[in-house]
Protein backbone atom coordinates (compact mmCIF):
# COMPACT_ATOMS: atom_id res chain seq x y z
CA UNK A 1 0.00 0.00 0.00
CA UNK A 2 0.94 3.70 -0.78
CA UNK A 3 2.39 5.74 1.85
CA UNK A 4 -0.03 8.19 3.24
CA UNK A 5 0.12 11.67 5.08
CA UNK A 6 -2.30 13.22 7.70
CA UNK A 7 -3.88 16.69 7.42
CA UNK A 8 -6.49 18.51 9.11
CA UNK A 9 -9.09 20.99 7.93
CA UNK A 10 -11.00 23.27 10.27
CA UNK A 11 -14.34 23.97 8.66
CA UNK A 12 -17.04 26.63 9.49
CA UNK A 13 -18.50 26.04 12.93
CA UNK A 14 -15.15 25.84 14.27
CA UNK A 15 -14.57 21.76 14.43
CA UNK A 16 -11.61 20.55 13.09
CA UNK A 17 -11.49 17.48 11.24
CA UNK A 18 -8.65 15.02 10.91
CA UNK A 19 -7.96 12.91 7.62
CA UNK A 20 -5.76 10.92 5.57
CA UNK A 21 -3.94 10.98 1.78
CA UNK A 22 -2.83 7.68 -0.33
CA UNK A 23 -1.44 9.40 -3.38
CA UNK A 24 -1.21 7.52 -6.29
CA UNK A 25 1.40 6.03 -8.37
CA UNK A 26 1.56 8.61 -11.22
CA UNK A 27 0.87 12.27 -11.22
CA UNK A 28 -2.26 13.33 -12.43
CA UNK A 29 -4.53 10.34 -11.02
CA UNK A 30 -8.01 10.92 -10.56
CA UNK A 31 -9.13 11.78 -6.76
CA UNK A 32 -11.70 9.80 -5.03
CA UNK A 33 -12.51 11.08 -1.37
CA UNK A 34 -13.99 8.21 1.25
CA UNK A 35 -17.17 8.94 3.08
CA UNK A 36 -17.34 6.47 5.72
CA UNK A 37 -19.76 4.89 8.07
CA UNK A 38 -22.01 5.71 11.04
CA UNK A 39 -19.77 4.20 13.69
CA UNK A 40 -16.35 3.84 11.34
CA UNK A 41 -13.78 6.41 10.81
CA UNK A 42 -11.36 7.09 7.67
CA UNK A 43 -9.19 3.82 8.12
CA UNK A 44 -12.54 1.79 6.67
CA UNK A 45 -11.35 2.23 3.26
CA UNK A 46 -8.30 0.47 3.73
CA UNK A 47 -9.20 -2.94 1.90
CA UNK A 48 -10.70 -0.31 -1.11
CA UNK A 49 -7.33 0.82 -1.26
CA UNK A 50 -5.60 -1.94 -1.31
CA UNK A 51 -7.61 -2.98 -3.87
CA UNK A 52 -6.85 -0.24 -6.04
CA UNK A 53 -3.65 -0.61 -5.81
CA UNK A 54 -2.51 3.41 -6.35
CA UNK A 55 -4.74 3.58 -9.45
CA UNK A 56 -6.25 6.90 -8.03
CA UNK A 57 -5.51 9.65 -4.78
CA UNK A 58 -7.60 8.53 -2.47
CA UNK A 59 -8.37 10.99 0.27
CA UNK A 60 -10.83 9.89 3.68
CA UNK A 61 -11.16 11.84 6.91
CA UNK A 62 -12.94 11.11 10.03
CA UNK A 63 -16.02 12.63 9.82
CA UNK A 64 -17.43 14.74 13.02
CA UNK A 65 -17.44 13.03 16.58
CA UNK A 66 -15.22 9.99 14.92
CA UNK A 67 -12.39 8.90 14.81
CA UNK A 68 -9.46 11.44 15.92
CA UNK A 69 -11.59 14.77 14.76
CA UNK A 70 -13.69 17.08 17.20
CA UNK A 71 -16.48 15.33 18.83
CA UNK A 72 -19.19 18.40 19.57
CA UNK A 73 -21.50 17.43 22.24
CA UNK A 74 -24.65 18.69 21.25
CA UNK A 75 -27.08 16.82 18.51
CA UNK A 76 -26.85 20.18 16.86
CA UNK A 77 -23.68 19.80 15.07
CA UNK A 78 -24.40 16.55 13.41
CA UNK A 79 -26.85 15.20 11.22
CA UNK A 80 -26.75 14.56 7.15
CA UNK A 81 -26.73 18.31 6.01
CA UNK A 82 -23.56 19.08 8.24
CA UNK A 83 -21.69 15.88 7.18
CA UNK A 84 -22.67 16.77 3.84
CA UNK A 85 -21.02 20.13 4.26
CA UNK A 86 -18.12 19.29 5.94
CA UNK A 87 -17.30 16.92 2.65
CA UNK A 88 -17.53 20.47 0.56
CA UNK A 89 -15.08 22.16 2.76
CA UNK A 90 -12.78 19.54 2.79
CA UNK A 91 -12.66 19.70 -1.27
CA UNK A 92 -12.64 23.41 -1.06
CA UNK A 93 -9.77 23.32 1.30
CA UNK A 94 -8.23 20.87 -1.49
CA UNK A 95 -8.89 23.24 -4.08
CA UNK A 96 -10.35 20.35 -6.02
CA UNK A 97 -13.32 18.43 -6.93
CA UNK A 98 -13.91 14.76 -6.62
CA UNK A 99 -13.71 12.85 -9.62
CA UNK A 100 -15.73 9.73 -7.50
CA UNK A 101 -17.43 10.18 -4.24
CA UNK A 102 -17.01 6.73 -2.46
CA UNK A 103 -20.18 6.87 0.35
CA UNK A 104 -20.05 3.68 2.40
CA UNK A 105 -23.20 3.49 4.68
CA UNK A 106 -24.06 6.49 6.20
CA UNK A 107 -21.52 7.80 3.52
CA UNK A 108 -23.87 7.25 1.01
CA UNK A 109 -26.55 10.12 1.99
CA UNK A 110 -23.62 12.34 2.85
CA UNK A 111 -22.72 11.77 -0.37
CA UNK A 112 -25.66 12.54 -2.15
CA UNK A 113 -26.28 15.54 -0.41
CA UNK A 114 -23.26 16.79 -1.44
CA UNK A 115 -23.79 16.06 -5.24
CA UNK A 116 -27.06 17.91 -4.89
CA UNK A 117 -26.28 20.76 -3.71
CA UNK A 118 -22.07 20.88 -4.70
CA UNK A 119 -22.56 19.52 -7.57
CA UNK A 120 -19.46 21.01 -8.86
CA UNK A 121 -17.09 18.88 -6.59
CA UNK A 122 -19.13 15.99 -7.43
CA UNK A 123 -17.58 13.28 -10.97
CA UNK A 124 -19.70 10.52 -9.90
CA UNK A 125 -20.68 8.42 -6.57
CA UNK A 126 -20.12 5.00 -5.70
CA UNK A 127 -22.22 3.98 -2.76
CA UNK A 128 -21.51 0.87 -0.37
CA UNK A 129 -24.74 -0.29 0.62
CA UNK A 130 -26.62 2.76 1.57
CA UNK A 131 -28.17 6.19 -0.05
CA UNK A 132 -32.31 5.61 0.35
CA UNK A 133 -34.92 4.63 2.51
CA UNK A 134 -38.49 4.36 2.29
CA UNK A 135 -41.01 5.84 4.64
CA UNK A 136 -41.49 4.46 7.93
CA UNK A 137 -43.91 1.95 8.26
CA UNK A 138 -47.53 3.36 10.10
CA UNK A 139 -46.81 2.79 14.11
CA UNK A 140 -43.20 2.62 14.10
CA UNK A 141 -40.95 5.43 16.01
CA UNK A 142 -37.91 6.10 14.26
CA UNK A 143 -35.49 5.03 16.83
CA UNK A 144 -37.77 1.82 17.23
CA UNK A 145 -36.91 0.98 13.52
CA UNK A 146 -33.43 1.61 13.91
CA UNK A 147 -32.96 -0.76 16.47
CA UNK A 148 -34.53 -2.91 13.96
CA UNK A 149 -32.17 -2.19 11.74
CA UNK A 150 -28.60 -1.92 13.69
CA UNK A 151 -29.63 -4.34 15.90
CA UNK A 152 -31.14 -3.80 19.59
CA UNK A 153 -29.20 -2.14 22.08
CA UNK A 154 -26.74 -0.74 19.39
CA UNK A 155 -25.91 2.65 20.80
CA UNK A 156 -25.13 0.89 24.05
CA UNK A 157 -23.04 -1.30 22.78
CA UNK A 158 -20.76 1.13 20.81
CA UNK A 159 -20.24 2.53 24.36
CA UNK A 160 -19.51 -0.88 26.24
CA UNK A 161 -15.93 -0.72 27.86
CA UNK A 162 -14.31 -4.26 26.98
CA UNK A 163 -11.48 -5.19 29.38
CA UNK A 164 -9.02 -5.17 26.54
CA UNK A 165 -8.15 -4.78 22.76
CA UNK A 166 -7.91 -8.25 22.58
CA UNK A 167 -10.55 -9.45 24.08
CA UNK A 168 -12.39 -6.99 21.55
CA UNK A 169 -10.73 -8.08 18.28
CA UNK A 170 -11.37 -12.08 19.38
CA UNK A 171 -15.14 -11.65 20.19
CA UNK A 172 -15.46 -9.05 16.70
CA UNK A 173 -14.21 -12.29 14.94
CA UNK A 174 -16.48 -14.57 16.19
CA UNK A 175 -19.34 -12.57 14.81
CA UNK A 176 -21.05 -13.25 11.94
CA UNK A 177 -20.35 -9.56 9.51
CA UNK A 178 -16.56 -10.24 10.17
CA UNK A 179 -15.95 -13.84 10.63
CA UNK A 180 -15.04 -14.70 6.99
CA UNK A 181 -13.50 -11.22 6.24
CA UNK A 182 -11.26 -10.32 9.28
CA UNK A 183 -8.23 -8.76 7.98
CA UNK A 184 -5.24 -6.43 9.57
CA UNK A 185 -6.90 -3.79 7.85
CA UNK A 186 -10.35 -4.39 9.35
CA UNK A 187 -8.21 -4.46 12.63
CA UNK A 188 -6.71 -1.33 11.96
CA UNK A 189 -10.06 0.51 11.11
CA UNK A 190 -10.97 -1.42 14.66
CA UNK A 191 -8.43 0.32 16.21
CA UNK A 192 -8.96 3.75 15.31
CA UNK A 193 -11.53 4.13 16.60
CA UNK A 194 -10.62 3.17 20.15
CA UNK A 195 -9.56 4.90 23.10
CA UNK A 196 -7.44 2.92 26.15
CA UNK A 197 -8.15 3.80 29.49
CA UNK A 198 -5.76 3.87 32.33
CA UNK A 199 -6.61 -0.02 33.34
CA UNK A 200 -5.95 -1.05 29.88
CA UNK A 201 -9.61 -1.09 28.99
CA UNK A 202 -10.88 -0.09 25.48
CA UNK A 203 -14.30 1.68 24.49
CA UNK A 204 -14.64 3.67 21.07
CA UNK A 205 -14.47 7.05 20.75
CA UNK A 206 -17.22 7.96 18.60
CA UNK A 207 -19.68 10.04 19.75
CA UNK A 208 -22.63 8.69 21.49
CA UNK A 209 -24.68 11.99 20.60
CA UNK A 210 -23.49 11.84 17.34
CA UNK A 211 -24.27 8.24 16.04
CA UNK A 212 -27.46 9.14 17.59
CA UNK A 213 -28.32 11.83 15.93
CA UNK A 214 -27.20 10.50 12.68
CA UNK A 215 -29.64 7.34 12.69
CA UNK A 216 -32.64 9.31 13.64
CA UNK A 217 -31.33 11.98 11.41
CA UNK A 218 -32.79 9.83 8.10
CA UNK A 219 -36.24 10.09 8.91
CA UNK A 220 -36.24 14.16 9.36
CA UNK A 221 -39.07 15.35 9.01
CA UNK A 222 -41.00 11.59 8.96
CA UNK A 223 -43.43 12.93 6.66
CA UNK A 224 -40.71 14.46 4.03
CA UNK A 225 -37.25 13.16 4.77
CA UNK A 226 -34.82 16.07 4.12
CA UNK A 227 -32.22 13.79 2.90
CA UNK A 228 -34.28 12.64 -0.13
CA UNK A 229 -35.78 16.16 -1.08
CA UNK A 230 -32.55 17.29 -3.20
CA UNK A 231 -32.33 13.72 -5.29
CA UNK A 232 -33.72 14.98 -8.38
CA UNK A 233 -30.72 17.48 -8.26
CA UNK A 234 -27.98 14.76 -8.36
CA UNK A 235 -26.74 14.44 -12.02
CA UNK A 236 -24.01 12.72 -11.81
CA UNK A 237 -23.54 8.59 -12.58
CA UNK A 238 -24.30 6.73 -9.30
CA UNK A 239 -23.37 3.38 -8.88
CA UNK A 240 -25.09 1.48 -5.72
CA UNK A 241 -23.26 -1.69 -4.31
CA UNK A 242 -25.59 -3.62 -2.21
CA UNK A 243 -25.68 -6.70 -0.12
CA UNK A 244 -28.80 -9.02 -0.08
CA UNK A 245 -28.47 -9.42 3.46
CA UNK A 246 -28.43 -6.19 6.29
CA UNK A 247 -26.35 -5.72 9.17
CA UNK A 248 -26.61 -9.65 10.04
CA UNK A 249 -25.68 -9.84 13.95
CA UNK A 250 -28.53 -11.90 14.86
CA UNK A 251 -31.58 -12.82 13.34
CA UNK A 252 -33.52 -9.93 13.25
CA UNK A 253 -31.25 -8.42 11.32
CA UNK A 254 -30.60 -9.84 8.28
CA UNK A 255 -33.36 -8.46 6.57
CA UNK A 256 -30.98 -5.93 3.58
CA UNK A 257 -30.41 -2.37 4.74
CA UNK A 258 -32.54 -1.23 1.95
CA UNK A 259 -35.63 -2.61 0.83
CA UNK A 260 -36.76 -3.76 -2.78
CA UNK A 261 -38.92 -0.93 -2.53
CA UNK A 262 -36.67 1.71 -0.98
CA UNK A 263 -34.47 0.36 -4.23
CA UNK A 264 -37.26 1.24 -6.91
CA UNK A 265 -37.98 4.32 -4.86
CA UNK A 266 -34.57 5.77 -4.91
CA UNK A 267 -34.28 4.35 -9.24
CA UNK A 268 -37.33 6.66 -9.49
CA UNK A 269 -35.82 9.55 -7.65
CA UNK A 270 -31.98 9.31 -9.68
CA UNK A 271 -32.88 7.96 -12.95
CA UNK A 272 -29.55 7.55 -13.76
CA UNK A 273 -28.58 5.13 -10.74
CA UNK A 274 -26.97 1.18 -11.22
CA UNK A 275 -27.61 -1.28 -9.04
CA UNK A 276 -25.25 -4.07 -8.41
CA UNK A 277 -25.94 -6.49 -5.42
CA UNK A 278 -23.24 -8.77 -4.51
CA UNK A 279 -24.36 -12.22 -3.91
CA UNK A 280 -23.62 -13.74 0.00
CA UNK A 281 -22.80 -10.26 1.03
CA UNK A 282 -24.27 -8.26 4.38
CA UNK A 283 -23.92 -4.60 4.83
CA UNK A 284 -20.11 -5.26 6.65
CA UNK A 285 -19.07 -7.54 3.85
CA UNK A 286 -19.89 -5.48 0.97
CA UNK A 287 -17.65 -2.57 2.19
CA UNK A 288 -15.20 -4.47 3.62
CA UNK A 289 -15.16 -8.10 2.17
CA UNK A 290 -13.26 -9.46 -1.08
CA UNK A 291 -16.07 -9.23 -3.33
CA UNK A 292 -17.78 -6.57 -2.28
CA UNK A 293 -14.33 -4.42 -2.82
CA UNK A 294 -13.84 -6.11 -5.87
CA UNK A 295 -17.15 -4.65 -7.05
CA UNK A 296 -16.46 -0.71 -5.34
CA UNK A 297 -13.16 -0.92 -7.04
CA UNK A 298 -14.36 -1.56 -10.02
CA UNK A 299 -17.18 0.60 -10.43
CA UNK A 300 -14.81 3.19 -9.08
CA UNK A 301 -12.42 2.25 -12.37
CA UNK A 302 -15.49 2.76 -14.40
CA UNK A 303 -16.20 6.36 -13.19
CA UNK A 304 -13.29 7.39 -14.14
CA UNK A 305 -12.44 5.63 -17.22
Amino acid sequence: MQASQEWSVTVDDGVTLRGQRWPARAPGAPLVLGLHGITANRLAFLPLIDELAGDVEFVAYDARGRGLSDKPDHAGAYGHERHGRDAAAVLDALGRSADVVMGQSMGAWDGLLLAARRPDLVGALVLGDGGYFADLPDGVETAAYVESVMGPGWLARMQAVVPSREMLFSTLQAVAPFRDTWSAHLEAMFDAGLEQLPDGSVRNVCSPVGAETDSLDYFVPREDPYVRRDLGKVRCAVHLVRAPRGFDISPETTAPLMSEQAVEEFGNAVPQLVVETVPDTNHYTVNFGKAGVTALAEAIRKAVR
